[in-house]
């Protein structure tokens, strides 16, 4: 069953942190969340302007609520205000006999306090003991130790004082302790190793905190739970959204996106590559070397982010043969013209390469095809052809072609590179050109 997670805090105006931020990381974990405001801030990623603390009556009509008509397998809370609210949700949590896991809010990455320090001694007393972890940042885990955090041994120590007011196990996150975490609890100490990755940090803290408990509800064990949690903060992070003018949100949907932009690619590719093999006169575009069709994902970085046919297409008398599976790096040669004419229109994610003759060059003129070329006479002496010869020939052209084409040189083939926005796109257009080929009996 789908697990029912409950994240009590703050709202955040500007989506990246607090509230949002859980809901989000719960449905990119496949669970469902509710939740409990305490507050509202108006915030952006500059930092929290102004709190707008509800009532406690407000919270525990909310709680009240939820618990009537939810059967609620974790409890995550995050920012909590005040003392009072602080000491009812304690009460309301300890009610409510679900397991908690204690993200200690006390100020935003993006700056602002939001936590009086009053309410951090009833976080001690009565909200830790019913913690089955808590996951400060170095700062919040000196506030509430007393210990200055500044290494992995001043982690220990703060952390053994935090598991003495009673909580089962503490992970003081490495954000600020170049990426690694340590995992306090039953006695033991567990370094989760990882590196500090470029990308933002608005909303690190609630996406590890909220991931944690989410994968404690199914049930991992804490070691695990850790290690899965520590996975999508680093993935969110390194996908984050660069909007704003101050911290950069970090993106928990970004992975899940991703994933299903790869299966997106590989089926659409596949689809095309089908279309290829049926027609009967395509092996007549075929290259000496192959030919190839290829897909990237949306903001493509290398040749693992292109899916194309492993081993290429061959001739094969009038038709061609597939020799292997659609696989994502499997082309450098097209995975590096895609990424070159990505950098010139992103939206243009395919491309192919066919035979290059004056006949097909003339079929493609009459189709009034937009035509760009290059000559390898002049390619740098270390440069990736298909990277600098894409490139060049946007350049010079001053508009996005639909296809590209050279004429060889000293050891190269010559050849025509088709680009679109989607395999079909290419791959049609290439239909259409074998087809022109073989009316006119395949005359090269």
């Amino acid at each position: 069953m789908i697990p029912i997670l409950l994240t009590i805090g703050g709202s955040d105006s500007s989506g990246g942190a607090g509230i949002q931020a859980d809901i989000k990381t719960f449905a990119s974990q496949g669970a469902y969340g509710t939740s409990v405001i305490t507050a509202v801030t108006a915030q952006n990623t500059l930092g929290v302007k102004d709190t707008f603390k509800l009532s406690p009556e407000a919270v525990v009509a909310q709680l009240e609520t939820l618990k009537e008509d939810f059967n609620i397998d974790y409890v995550k809370t995050g920012m909590l205000c005040s003392t009072e609210i602080t000491s009812i949700v304690a009460d309301q949590i300890e009610d409510l006999c679900v397991p908690l896991v204690l993200d200690p809010v006390i100020e935003a990455e993006a700056g602002g306090t939001l936590l009086d320090r009053s309410a951090v001694e009833v976080m001690r007393k009565k909200l830790i003991p019913l913690a089955r972890v808590v996951t400060p940042n170095i700062f919040e885990a000196e506030a509430l130790s007393g210990v200055k955090v500044i290494d992995q041994e001043t982690a220990q120590k703060a952390a053994e004082k935090i598991l003495n007011f009673g909580a089962q196990a503490v992970i003081v996150t490495g954000g600020h302790l170049e990426g690694t975490d340590f995992l306090s609890g039953d006695g033991a100490l567990f370094l989760i190793l990882g590196d500090k990755v470029e990308g933002g940090n608005h909303g690190v803290g609630c996406t590890y905190s909220a991931a944690l408990a989410t994968f404690l509800a199914r049930d991992y064990p804490i070691k695990e739970a850790a290690f899965a949690a520590k996975d999508v903060a680093t993935t969110s992070i390194s996908r984050s959204y660069f909007v704003g003018k101050g911290a950069s949100p970090v993106n928990q949907m970004g992975k899940a996106l991703e994933d299903a932009d790869r299966f997106q690619v590989l089926t659409e590719v596949d689809r095309a590559v089908n279309l290829l093999m049926s027609e009967p006169s395509f092996g007549l575009l075929v290259p000496e070397v192959g030919s190839n069709v290829g897909m990237a994902i949306e903001g493509a970085k290398d040749y693992l982010d292109v899916a194309a046919v492993q081993g290429r297409l061959v001739k094969s008398g009038r038709k061609a043969h597939q020799s292997g599976c659609v696989r994502f790096g499997s082309s450098k040669h097209v995975a590096r013209i895609i990424l070159a004419a990505m950098s010139f229109d992103p939206r243009e994610r395919a491309a192919m390469n066919i035979r290059f003759s004056r006949s097909i060059l003339d079929v493609c003129e009459d189709l009034n095809l937009k035509l760009a070329s290059f000559n390898r006479k002049h390619e740098p002496s270390r440069a990736k052809t298909m990277s600098w010869g894409t490139s060049k020939a946007i350049a010079e052209a001053g508009f996005f072609p639909e296809a590209i084409w050279d004429e060889g040189g000293m050891g190269k083939e010559p050849m025509i590179r088709l680009l679109g926005s989607s395999p079909a796109q290419v791959v049609n257009r290439a239909m259409i050109i074998a087809e022109k080929l073989g009316e006119s009996d395949g005359n090269l």
